[in-house]
């Protein structure tokens, strides 16, 4: 806690005046990540244009959450993954909302004709995939590609995969 304390340019009793334990700041800064991915895809789903269009928005918007937090979407699926206290009883519910607001965007693009008739659950839960385990395995990332998922550089190339990954997996065998 005291070198998170000077990281962020406060006193340590400071720190602890808002967190007061290192679980209690971990599961903040969980409980933020999910909240920002959450107002993503509720401002996109109601945002205007074609489901495409905000499909591609919402892509967009949740690769620049995650690029700005990557070490935070690793922490998240390690949480969820070992299904931990914090995960259980503080995030899951959170994480089921995200997911729900998801599912009920995919579903109305079904409706209106735009994705295919796919299991929409099925679909939130590929997209989940799509979005976050490039940040879960970072270092393996930056391996592979030579950057690293933190790095602005990352930003463009992996939004413009996610994009055409997207819309391939709400098309499904429609177009």
């Amino acid at each position: 806690m005291a070198d998170l304390a000077e990281r962020v340019g406060l006193r340590k009793a400071s720190l602890f005046h808002h967190f007061t334990s290192k679980e209690v700041l971990y599961a903040g800064v969980l409980e933020r990540l999910i909240a920002r991915v959450g107002q993503t895809v509720a401002a996109g789903t109601m945002a205007p244009g074609t489901y495409e269009e905000r499909l591609d928005n919402i892509a967009d918007a949740i690769t620049r959450v995650l690029c700005e937090q990557p070490y935070a979407a690793r922490l998240l699926i390690r949480e969820v993954m070992d299904w931990g206290p914090i995960a259980r009883d503080h995030l899951s519910d959170q994480i089921v909302g995200v997911m729900n607001a998801a599912e009920g965007f995919i579903r109305l693009g079904q409706e209106n004709g735009a994705f295919a008739k796919l299991d929409p659950k099925q679909v939130v839960l590929t997209l989940v995939g799509i979005h976050f385990m490039p940040f879960a395995i970072g270092h393996v990332v930056k391996a592979f590609i030579g950057i690293d998922p933190a790095d602005e550089a990352f930003v463009a190339p992996r939004a413009l995969a996610v994009k055409e990954q997207v819309r391939r997996v709400a098309r499904g065998a429609k177009k």
